[in-house]
Formats: C-alpha cells, sequence, structure tokens
C-alpha cells in the first residue's frame, strides 16, 4: 500500500545560507505533494561513520522512517548517506557535495560549478529561494551589503558613493541597510559618517537570523553588491525593484558571467526562474 503522506527528514547545519535553500525545497515540494517533514540538527548528532557501516541510524527522538531526506552543505552528507543504508531513502544533497555525486539519488547543483552531466544531476541557474510576492510593498528601500570576495574587488568608497548618491536622489525616503559576515568592520563607522537621516542601520551582528526573512518582502527596492550570488537572488525573488551595486570584476569566472547575465535579464525585465519548484517539480515526478 502507498503511504498517502510522504516523511521528509531535513538536515540542517546552522549555516543560513544552507537552511534557506533546503527550506525553499520543502516548500515548494509541500505544494506538491502531502508532507510531514522533520528537521534533525546534526550539530548534535554523534558522527555517522558507524551508522553507515552498520546500517543502524537513530537521531534523537522517535522519528518515522523517511522517504526522502534532504541537507545542504558537508556536515549533511554523511548523515544523508546513513539515513540511505538504514531506511533505504532517497536522499537530496543541495550544491555540490564533497564526496562522489554518484553516492546520492539527486544533487541539486548550480550551473556555475560546471559538474559532468549524470542521471542524478539537476543543474540549476540560480540558488533555491523562497518566493514570496503577495506581500503588500511599502515604500521603502533595502541596502544588502557583502564583501570581499574572490571573485570581486571591495572598494568600501564606491560603495558609500552610491549608496548616498540613492538615498539622496530617490523617489524612496526611507531606507534600511544590513550587512554580511563578508563586510569590512570599518564599513559601518565610514557609513556613519555620512549622516544619513533617512537610513536605518542593521549589523549583520545585531540582528536576528530571520531578520532579512521579515523585512525583505516589505521593501519596494532592493539594491545589493554584487558580490553575493545568493542575496541577487533573494531579492530578485522578493517581488521588489531590484538594482545591483556593480564592484570591479577580478577574474571573468563563470559565477561572475551569470551574474552579467541577470544584469542583462534585469535591463531587459525577464523574471528570475523559481528554481526550488523545479526541483519539487521534478522530485515528484520521479518518487510521488
Amino acid at each position: 500500500m502507498v503511504k498517502e503522506i510522504k516523511i521528509i527528514w531535513r538536515f540542517i547545519d546552522g549555516k543560513a545560507g544552507h537552511e534557506k535553500q533546503s527550506q525553499a525545497l520543502i516548500n515548494e515540494i509541500k505544494k506538491q505533494t502531502k508532507c510531514k517533514v522533520f528537521e534533525i540538527g546534526v550539530k548534535k548528532l554523534r558522527h555517522p561513520i558507524l551508522n553507515i557501516l552498520f546500517g543502524r541510524y537513530s537521531p534523537e527522538g522517535n522519528l518515522p522512517c523517511p522517504d526522502i531526506a534532504i541537507g545542504a552543505g558537508h556536515q549533511t552528507h554523511l548523515h544523508l548517506l546513513a539515513v540511505k543504508r538504514s531506511f533505504g531513502a532517497k536522499i537530496v544533497v543541495i550544491m555540490k557535495p564533497s564526496l562522489p555525486l554518484k553516492f546520492f539519488d539527486l544533487c541539486v547543483i548550480p550551473k556555475h560549478d560546471d559538474v559532468k552531466e549524470m542521471k542524478n544531476i539537476f543543474t540549476t541557474q540560480a540558488p533555491l529561494v523562497d518566493f514570496n510576492r503577495n506581500t503588500k510593498k511599502q515604500n521603502i528601500g533595502l541596502f544588502l551589503i557583502g564583501g570581499p570576495s574572490k571573485h570581486y574587488y571591495w572598494d568600501t568608497k564606491l560603495i558609500l558613493q552610491k549608496i548616498k548618491r540613492i538615498s539622496k536622489q530617490s523617489k524612496i525616503r526611507k531606507f534600511l541597510l544590513t550587512t554580511s559576515r563578508r563586510t569590512p568592520v570599518n564599513f559601518i563607522s565610514e557609513l556613519n559618517n555620512l549622516s544619513l537621516n533617512n537610513m536605518r542601520v542593521c549589523e549583520y551582528s545585531k540582528i536576528d537570523d530571520d531578520w532579512l526573512d521579515k523585512h525583505i518582502n516589505k521593501v519596494k527596492n532592493i539594491w545589493v553588491t554584487n558580490d553575493s550570488f545568493s542575496m541577487i537572488c533573494e531579492a530578485l525573488a522578493s517581488g521588489a525593484h531590484t538594482d545591483i551595486l556593480d564592484l570591479e570584476v577580478k577574474r571573468n569566472s563563470k559565477l561572475s558571467k551569470e551574474i552579467n547575465e541577470i544584469k542583462r535579464n534585469l535591463r531587459k525585465k525577464i523574471a528570475i526562474q523559481n528554481e526550488a519548484k523545479s526541483v519539487a517539480l521534478f522530485i515528484k515526478k520521479l518518487w510521488f
């Protein structure tokens, strides 16, 4: 007898960028089929290598056997394999894993990782992000500020000039600004020197993990630095008018080319694709 409700185990590693992608996929799967999701934090669990060897995996709590297990980030990989070995569940890894691709039933990997085409590979054009475009927009602007990366030269002075110009010239009169883990320490002090009275600064280290999720779908305009592909995609998925704050490219990598393609699509008003929905539909076709 086929179970009507699918059981999904979602492994989380405490890293917001990883957890947002797996949550986006879960949200889309829920729209496609009846399922019950159990979240399992891998940091609290023992190393799963013995579970893989002996086929006995038992996380905390009396959980029903999974039909599917999903994880993002290398700390989840061995746990996924242990679940497959113990329960015969289908396992889905998001982002290129540190283990051989053939170990997983489905690998959801961005195009810029340039992996060889295989039956268990689903290639995405962008990270998996939640699409929530139904929220009523407020006349507020949001700046998403990244930091130094291997793809772009960071220039605090240039970004501050852009922020000052936008805050003075934009029809929007109220702004929020938040930083990231990579934002240089001196950025906030130099921003404060501009004395922008219409700007509320929310430093990454001083806000709750869900701050961005609460605000990104409410604002009318978003400006985001081009060093973070995931931040750009989150901004676009929110439905807000999005502009990219350009930094100088270090080298023409596959990632920088994809960001340039997004910029061209913005000029042509071509919408970003809901990759999480595409993956969920693929999973439904495969296993449901």
